[in-house]
Order: structure tokens, then sequence, then C-alpha cells
């Protein structure tokens, strides 16, 4: 059978997929009349895909050609327009990841749905499922087993933020091998991948495909498509355009029909053939080093473009990040003659330092903007009239840079994260430019990048260089290093090996320098332990307990010092009085940390609290019905749940201005209820509430309890992985099946209840209804959650540390009559405490993400 017999009509199934079973297998992947439009965008037209048991068929296409948004459909992540989804002969019914899942569909995406304040084992626990692991308990151990045979050092218990974009794919591609699906989708899996761990990802594949199931493979890597399928369907602008064996098509007629056109050349001329390369060095390194890389020393001229390879793993990363200011290093750098200062993106960038970093969407782009916003990120002063950006000057610049790009993009005001991986790498590219920078630091600039949008950006680097900046160059394509480097820089262990110029410069030079190299890596037994020490004392700051650890440190330091000048702070009046206000501020502070972790905030805490005092006074009192008035409140915190989490959830409403506005009403209706305090509480109820073990007030011990049973929770329950899962990235969470509205509607909820037993606190302390002392818990409950190094973004945080926060915060404001200070104090204090923790825990994120 010819080509040109198999190139089928668009909507139509190509003549050798067939549709008997028998010949080749049953269809366990059947997509049929798939149509999906987005605003401006008919992004696929009627398209068909039938992928059988026991074959890996490869899907390709250029960037935006519909590939993604075909196995979204397919993944349940994704609504179709019209058409039809069975996995394993059953019908997807609904747009639903985890039906999907449950089908038997298992997805490697091109953005892994990754939740990064999660541990590796949290989120592989997520993604399977508690069942299949057989309990939180275990999930290290059942992880483990799982990354083993990849042959790297992947720590279960580590955060996905902190390992490398490689280790993150592994994570992403091992959770969907433990499924054992019946249906594998892998979406660009070995961008972020090593040549040896390919090999590795390749034997797994087929593993998979000799138990029966069936494999799709997207990749822009031709000649890995021809290695690993054996068959491959061509979609173009959202059609398909022909189903093919994969023996019977070049890679150039594959690339032809992907592109729609011919590829007269694929690399511009070099500027050491053109003779555009000046004559004075404009980058100079000189013995630059850090923990990854030593004594590297070399020169860049104007117009010329080198590249830096090696085996992975050996410095090259660190050595680009660390000339961007991204990362720590000693030695010099210099641009055109000027020197640099290190360990700074800002002075870099102040230099003419622009970088083009591999990981797109976590450092190129701001996916929440537009692409015109992203394309004059750097140039906003040139867009801008006396500090007011001006709308249309960003419009018009945009167009032009849309226009010489070629970026495909419905119009700049388009959201960036709608467009394809090459556009947008095409926009960051604009952004660069723009900047008119020196030196362009440009690492995996084509990764992700279909066949056609590589040949763009080829040109677009060289169009750079001959206009004088100095390009640099990590890319782990030798083709793309020999076809566009008028020199390569070869590492090993974290030392340049060889300089590759001229005629050297091959794929075959660069491979046979990288794996012959036999340099020693430079290292000394003291710095050896020195950073054994280092990572383990950053594993620890990385942790969630180690703000509990730093606080419960100052509060026993203050209550020796204070102690000190005092003897009768150690009291057991003042001590016992000091926990009994300390316990409701560990309720509060609980109930705020639940909504942060989940990504909201509630600012309605403190009045709610005085709220429920308020209506407790009429039935709670002496002559009253206690159940009924007891009953009467725990309904009302809930209602007030359910209203903060519902207007969230269901429409999408800021939580700031929701639960601002349920703060007026509530301290509105309270002050309606009694404009004067009244309702005096039976003595009955506070007695109780008021009652100790020795010196301890039952009242703390109860709310430290509630604390731990909340840490437990968040930490070993399905509840606890879900919270933190949607707080990290609720994206990736609601792509993993996560029932995102009903986990933020439970969070607030949940908080409401928290402050319920704060407030029967308070009765106790008030003794009569007046809501007004209970306002002022909606600030304290910010300042501890803050102190206890929750990240407000969501995600991170420990209630164990909320104990330590609720103890120092009213610790301060107790033992200021004892040093002898005033009652402005009491608001002074705890202000300059809470940002100078701010501070102290946004320097130590800065220094985590630098390591």
């Amino acid at each position: 059978m010819t080509e040109n017999t198999r190139l089928s009509a668009p909507g139509t199934s190509a003549p050798t997929d067939t549709d008997d079973p028998a010949e080749e297998g049953a269809v366990l992947l059947d997509l049929r009349g798939i149509e999906q439009r987005f605003p401006g965008v008919h992004a696929l037209k009627h398209v068909d895909l039938r992928v059988r048991a026991g074959e890996v068929h490869a899907l390709v296409g250029e960037n935006g050609a519909g590939k993604s948004t075909l196995m979204a459909v397919a993944s349940g992540a994704l609504a179709p327009d019209e058409g039809t989804v069975h996995i394993g002969g059953a019908p997807l019914e609904s747009a639903d990841p985890e039906e999907a899942r449950s089908l038997g569909l298992g997805i490697v995406r091109q953005d892994p749905a990754l939740l990064p304040d999660l541990t590796v084992a949290e989120n592989m626990v997520i993604g399977v499922g508690v069942d299949r692991v057989g309990g939180i308990a275990r999930a290290s151990e059942w992880v483990r087993e799982r990354l083993e045979p990849w042959g790297m050092e992947i720590d279960p218990a580590a955060r996905v933020s902190d390992i490398p974009l490689e280790q993150r794919f592994i994570v992403e591609i091992a959770k969907a091998l433990a499924l054992e699906p019946k249906v594998l989708i892998l979406d660009e899996p070995t961008e972020h991948l090593s040549s040896e761990l390919v090999e590795r990802f390749f034997a797994r594949v087929r593993e998979t495909v000799e138990a029966g199931a069936a494999v799709v493979y997207i990749s822009h890597r031709i000649p890995e498509v021809k290695r690993i399928s054996a068959r491959l369907t061509v979609l173009r602008d959202g059609q398909v355009r022909g189903t093919f064996d994969a023996d019977d098509v070049t890679e150039e007629k594959i690339v032809e029909l992907v592109i729609g056109r011919e590829l007269d050349a694929v690399f511009p001329v070099k500027g050491s053939l053109a003779g555009t390369i000046g004559e004075r060095d404009r980058l100079v390194v000189e013995r630059l080093g850090s923990g990854a890389f030593h004594e590297v020393s070399f020169a860049v001229k104007s117009g010329e473009i080198v590249g830096l390879a090696g085996v992975q793993g050996n410095g090259q990363t660190e050595l680009i990040r660390a000339l961007a200011g991204l990362g720590p290093s000693h030695g010099e750098v210099t641009v055109a003659g000027r020197p640099v200062r290190r360990g700074s993106n800002v002075q870099a960038a102040r230099a003419g330092i622009a970088y083009i970093p591999a990981d797109r969407h976590g450092e190129g782009v701001f996916l929440p903007l537009s692409v015109g916003a992203n394309i004059v990120a750097h140039t906003l002063g040139e867009v801008s009239t006396a500090g007011v950006v001006r709308e249309s000057l960003i419009a018009r610049t945009a167009r032009e840079q849309i226009a010489r790009l070629g970026i495909k993009t419905p119009s700049a005001r388009t959201p960036i994260r709608s467009l394809s991986g090459g556009n947008q790498q095409k926009a960051v590219l604009a952004r660069t430019l723009l900047a008119t920078p020196r030196v362009i630091l440009a690492e995996e600039p084509t990764q992700g990048v279909d066949a056609g949008a590589r040949v763009e950006i080829y040109r677009i680097l060289r169009e750079a260089a001959d206009q004088g900046a100095a390009v640099v160059i990590l890319s782990s394509d030798g083709v793309e290093l020999e076809g566009l480097c008028d020199r390569v820089l070869i590492m090993s262990r974290g030392q340049v090996v060889e300089e590759l110029v001229g005629e050297t410069v091959s794929e075959a030079g660069i491979a046979r320098a990288a794996l012959t190299a036999t340099t020693e890596r430079l290292r000394t037994v003291g710095r050896a332990v020195d950073s054994a020490r280092r990572r383990r004392l950053r594993t620890w700051l990385r942790g969630d307990h180690s703000p509990a650890a730093v606080l419960g440190t100052i509060v026993l330091g203050l209550a020796v010092a204070v102690s000190a000048m005092s003897s009768s702070y150690l009291s057991a009046f003042n001590i016992a009085n000091l926990l009994l206000l300390v316990a409701p501020l560990i309720l509060v502070g609980s109930a705020q940390l639940v909504v942060v972790l989940g990504a909201g905030f509630d600012l309605s805490v403190g009045p709610l609290m005085g709220f429920l005092v308020v209506v407790g006074s009429f039935w709670i009192v002496d002559g009253g019905s206690v159940w009924f008035g007891l009953l009467l409140v725990i309904a009302a915190a809930a209602a007030v749940g359910l209203v903060n989490g519902f207007l969230t959830s269901r429409f999408g409403l800021s939580p700031v201005v929701v639960t601002l506005a349920t703060f007026m009403a509530l301290q509105g209706i309270f002050l309606a209820l009694r404009p004067t305090p009244g309702g005096l509480f039976a003595a009955s109820v506070t007695q109780v509430i008021n009652l100790k073990i020795g010196v301890i007030p039952v009242a703390f011990v109860v709310a430290v309890g509630v604390a731990i049973a909340l840490e437990w929770g968040l930490r070993n329950t399905r509840w606890g992985l879900e919270l933190r899962a949607f707080g990290s990235r609720p994206d990736a969470a609601e792509r993993l099946g996560i029932r995102t509205r009903r986990t933020q509607l439970l969070s607030y909820l949940l908080a409401a209840l928290l402050v319920l037993p704060a407030a029967l606190i308070m009765m106790a302390q008030v003794g009569i209804g007046d809501g007004r002392p209970s306002v002022a818990y909606t600030l304290s409950s910010v300042t501890v959650v803050v102190l206890a190094g929750a990240s407000i973004f969501g995600g991170r945080g420990s209630f164990i540390g909320i104990i330590a926060a609720a103890v120092l915060v009213q610790q301060v404001v107790n033992a200021m009559p004892f040093l002898g200070l005033t009652q402005e104090w009491a608001y002074v204090l705890p202000g300059v405490i809470t940002i100078a923790a701010a501070v102290f825990y946004a320097q130590l994120r800065r220094a985590r993400s630098r390591t």
C-alpha cells in the first residue's frame, strides 16, 4: 500500500485502521467525530482516532494542531462540543478525569499534573488513589518501589517543588504506569529526560504494550516516533491528515505532512561562516564556580552562538542559571567590559543579560496574562507615559512582534495559556528581543516545540546574534547544537573539558566528547561534609514544622527573660490566665489556616465569633434552654460557613470580597441584636468551660487537642491531601479528579465550626452577650497564620505551628505589664513580630528556590 492511499480525508479513518478486532487487537481508545471550539479557534474538526490493544500509536502535529486538546477530551479533562469517547469499550459519559481513570486510562501530560506543595509520595497517592496504594501510611514504601526501576534517587518525602524538572517527569510517568492502564496517553514524555532515561522509558512502554495496553504517543521528536510506534496519525489545523504504518513513511514525509509544506532549510547560516561575528568579547566568564561547577572560564563575542553540552547532571544547567543570576556562584562575569554582580537576576538583567528558561510554564510566561502583556513585560517603560501603561501602545507593540515572529494567536488580548507551547515560546523570545539584550542565555529553547516552530526559533536566535548579541544555548539535542552553534563547550563533572570549533561541531563529535571525558569532580572532604550538613539543614527548613520549632524556642527564651525580671510571671495564676487566653486564639487560627490551606481567606472569623456569643446570650442563660441555644449557635456557625463557601466555590468570587461582606453583615447583625451588652451566661456553663487540671485550663487542652487532630488529618487522610492539593494548584487538582468545589466549600464550613468552640470560650471570658471584643480575632488569626509559616497562597502550613504562634502572640501581650510597657505596645509588638516573620519567611522561600 502506498503513502498516498494511506492519506485519509479529514474526519475519516485511514485504510489501515480497520474495525476488525481479530486482525490487530481490540480498539481500547475510540474517539469519533470530536468537535471542539474555543473563542476564535476551531481546535478540533470532526476528529476520529482509534488505538488498539498491543500497539503504540503516535499522534504528531505542529503546536496548536489540536493534539493536547484531543487528549484532554480523551482523558475527561475537557468536554467535547460534539463526538463520543470510548475507553476499553465503555463510553465516557461525562468530562470527568476520575471516571476516565476508572475506565482504565492513564495520562502523562506535557504539563505534569503535579502539586508542588505536596510530597512525591502524596502526589502519587492522589494520582492513583488511596485504595490502590493500600493506605496513606504505606505510601512512601509503595512509591519507592515504583521509582526504583528508574535508577534515580528521588526521595518520596521530598516536595515536588524541591526536585529537579527531570525528576518531576519521572514521577508523572511512574504515576501513570502505576495505574496499570488499559490506555496510556503520553504527551511529550521525553522532553526533559536524558538519553539514558529515554531508553529506560521506552523499555517500560514496551512492557506496557506487551501486557495488552494501548499507548498514544505524542511527540515532536520524529526519530523517537519512528522508533517506538507501530502506527502514526498526523493532525494539522485540528483535522486528521492521515494514518500510516510507521515503517512505511520517511521522517521527511512526516515533517511535510505535519507542517503542510517542505522545509527548504532547517538552520540559518552560522555567523562563523557568514563573517558576522564581532572582534570584541561581549560576555567574559572567568573562574566561575559553585557547588555544581568549578573554575569555568570562556568568552563569547557579539554575533556568536556558543553551545553548552554534556551528559545531563554535569553542571550545565546550574552554570547557565548562575550566569542569569538565578543561582549562587563565585568568580567574575563581565558584559561589554563591565562586571556583573553575581546572584541577582535583577542585576544581570540591568547588565543586558536575558534568560530564556527551560521551564516555560513555571518561569517563562505569565499564564494569567494576555499575549500582549507577556510580550511587553520587560519593556513596560516603552509602553507607558508617566508610569501609566497605555493599552494602545501595548497592542501596537504586540501586533508588530506577533507578525514579525509568526505567533499564532487570535489577538494580542488572548490569554497566553490558551496558546500552544511553540507560540508561547515565541512570545518569550519576542519579550527577550524587545529588551535588546547584549547577552541571550537560552536553556533548551526548542523543548516541546514542533518542527516548523523550531525553524522559526533558530532564525530568531540567529537574527538576534547578527544584531550584536552574544548567545549561549544549553541544549540536549546534538543536531540542534551542530546546526546552530559556532562553538560548543563540553562539560563533564562540573568543568569545561573540551571546546569544539568549526567542522568538529557535529552531533557525533559532541556525543564522543561528552561520553569519553575522564575529568574528576573537584571536591574536598571538608566541603562534602559541609554540603551534607547544609542539605540536612535545608531539608529541615523546607518542612512545615520548622517554624513551630523556631517559635517554640522564642517562646521559651522570652519566658526565661521575663521571669528573670519578675518572679510572679511564672506564677500559677498567670500561667493559667495566659493559657486560657491562648485557647480561643489556637481555635480561630486553626480555622483561618483551614481556609488558607485551600487557597482561600476568611476575614469573617472575628465577627462570626461575636455573632455566636450574642446569639448564645439569648438562650444559654439561667432560666433559658441551654441545649437549644447550643444547637442554635452550631446551626448559625454552619450557615455562615456554607454561605462563604458557596459564594466562593460556586461563583468563583474573591474570598476577600465575600468574607469582608460577611464581616460587615455579621457585625451589623450582632450590634442590632445587642445594641448594648446583655444576657448573663449561665454559671453552670461558664464553670465547665473554665475548668482546670492543676494550672492547665481544660479549654487549652481541648484547643491543643483539636489542632493536633487537624494536623494528623492533614497528613494522613484523604481530606487533608485533597485540601492541600487544591490549595497547591487548583487546576492540577481538578485534572486529577478532585472535587474542587466541594473541597473549597467544606474548608469554609469546617472553619466556621472551629470558630464555634472559640466563641464558647469567649462566652466564659466575657460572661455577657457582647460581640465587640471578638472582632479583633480576625487580625489575630492572620497574625498567627503568618507566624506559623503557612503559605498565604495555599497548600502549605501546620497546625502545630498555629499552637506555637498563638502562644507567642498571647505571651507577648501578657508579658508587657511585667516589662513595664504601656497598653499601646499590645498593638505595636504583634505588628512588628508579624512583619519580621513575613520578611523572614519570604527570604527563606527565596533561598529555597535558589537551592
